[in-house]
């Protein structure tokens, strides 16, 4: 039984995903005891008094100390920052001189910090001697992560994190390589990607076939967004908005990597924009009495845009159309889209009703607005999953 652990990372989640690991086994071994969170603001002296301070009620304790980075050598960049470039060390040697020895009494100690660097130091090698030190290497700066090559070392710190999501799920190698081969180093991807798939599996094992199928490529783009909104699916829009929170790159028409904020600002502009062309289609087909060729069932019949579309739709909508400009589907002078790209739209109006749309259309203002928040993405992925469900 090991009753002194640090766990050192540079990325909050690896550290937090450890950390909670570790404290569980430990308090397992006492006989499921709860945890002790120190405060922040412990001092290494006051958990050496701490560590030497039995408890009247309960004869085993697990003592944690979250993030000790300010009793290293190696603090994190946020702190090295705050202290003017100076590392702000804590005086360790109350707590060096106790933990060079075996911990006293029935007590488990685990600690956690976040380093940009592997830790040194006088209490990191104490810790050592009688303990264990677990340090999670992330990639070098900058970001994105998800295009870096992985390190043996880093692949071993991603493997645990897949192995704590999937529980007791087999990955086959080859599964296991291509999932990290198309995540790259995205920790928070890859816990809910390894949760889906684990689902997914046959007989608790999931192979190659099965990531091949359901995790896709790392890389996501707004190119799916108006076929995902004309053809009422969610998942490539859900797909997006959970790259961004994962961390993977989302690209705009351009081609060019877009925040996660300004994501959800185009996603929701496109939409109001898609959505308005779609009510005022539906709108327009009803005023030169084509409503009815419309309905789903009857844009779905095979060869529709060639038999119907093309030659018989298309010249007399397209002429109301222009008629009817300024519009949102036909500028000022300008001319109707495209047949083909016409009857895309026009297919797409059909699948929703006029009374919805108008009502998305409303709530669109505020999913804006809540664009602007800490919980943008939340918010969108929310609404996305009702709007087009």
């Amino acid at each position: 039984m090991n009753r002194l652990s640090l766990i050192a990372a540079a990325d909050d989640f690896l550290l937090e995903e450890a950390l909670n690991e570790v404290v569980a086994r430990a308090c397992a071994d006492f006989d499921d005891v709860e945890p002790e969170i120190l405060p922040p603001e412990t001092t290494p002296e006051q958990l050496a008094v701490e560590l030497c301070s039995p408890s009247l009620f309960a004869p085993y304790r697990v003592l944690v100390t979250p993030d000790i980075c300010a009793w290293l050598e190696e603090p994190s960049p946020r702190r090295k920052a705050k202290a003017g470039g100076k590392s702000g060390v804590r005086d360790v040697g109350p707590l060096v001189e106790l933990l060079q020895e075996q911990l006293p009494g029935q007590v488990a100690l685990v600690m956690g910090a976040v380093c940009s660097r592997e830790p040194k130091g006088d209490l990191v090698q104490a810790i050592e001697k009688t303990g264990t030190l677990q340090w999670m290497p992330v990639p070098e700066a900058p970001k994105p992560w998800e295009d870096v090559i992985l390190s043996k070392d880093q692949a071993g710190v991603l493997r645990e994190v897949l192995r704590r999501a999937v529980g007791d799920v087999r990955f086959t190698p080859e599964a296991e390589r291509l999932l990290l081969e198309r995540l790259g180093f995205a920790p928070r991807l890859l816990a809910q990607e390894g949760r889906k798939l684990a689902t997914a599996g046959t007989g608790g094992v999931v192979d190659e076939d099965l990531v091949r199928a359901l995790s896709f490529p790392r890389e996501r783009s707004l190119d799916v967004m108006l076929d995902a909104l004309l053809d009422r699916r969610a998942e490539p829009i859900l797909d997006l908005v959970a790259a961004a929170l994962g961390g993977i790159p989302v690209l705009d028409r351009q081609g060019k990597i877009m925040d996660e904020g300004r994501v959800s600002v185009s996603l929701v502009g496109q939409t109001s924009a898609v959505f308005q062309q779609l009510l005022y289609l539906r709108r327009a087909a009803a005023d030169i009495d084509l409503a009815d060729e419309m309905l789903p069932e009857r844009t779905a019949r095979p060869r529709w845009y060639v038999r119907t579309f093309r030659d018989g739709i298309a010249p007399a909508l397209g002429t109301f159309l222009e008629s009817d400009a300024p519009s949102p589907v036909v500028r000022e002078g300008g001319k109707a889209p495209k047949p083909w790209y016409l009857s895309k739209l026009f297919a797409g109006a059909g699948r929703y009703s006029d009374e919805e749309l108008a009502a998305r259309l409303g709530e669109l203002g505020e999913l804006e607005a809540a664009t602007r928040g800490p919980l943008a993405m939340d918010a969108v992925f929310a609404w996305f999953a009702r709007a087009l469900g």
